[in-house]
């Protein structure tokens, strides 16, 4: 069984932002927040005009073909995507999971929600 800081290497292969950088793109129409949380926490607080794609459906939002397919993917190839979570781990699974799946423009905001909150 992989022991978590092997199944957190991943890190190095995706592309990942401070909040600092993340809250520059915020108002930026070409670029959409992705919240990889549960609908639940979702529904309690969010950040900006993020999505909520559940870490545990993602390859269902994003197969082609899928009855869940996420239309934001198909019809925006050049949009950049900013993934983020609670603390920043199923981001980080997530952001890699989207560009094995083909998303070219996909970031981790390292620290989640969490390090949005406290970095006001």
């Amino acid at each position: 069984m992989k022991k978590f800081d092997e199944l957190m290497s991943v890190s190095n292969e995706i592309t990942n932002i401070s909040v600092d950088e993340a809250r520059e793109k915020l108002k930026d129409p070409n670029v959409q927040f992705i919240d990889v949380r549960d609908k639940s926490s979702f529904d309690s607080e969010t950040i900006g005009n993020a999505i909520n794609l559940e870490r545990g459906l993602l390859e269902f939002y994003l197969a082609e073909g899928s009855p869940l397919e996420n239309e934001n993917f198909k019809n925006n190839p050049d949009k950049e995507y900013i993934v983020f979570c609670g603390l920043g781990g199923q981001s980080t699974l997530a952001t890699k999971t989207m560009q094995e799946m083909g998303i070219k423009n996909v970031k981790n905001m390292t620290g989640g929600i969490k390090a949005w909150k406290e970095n006001k």
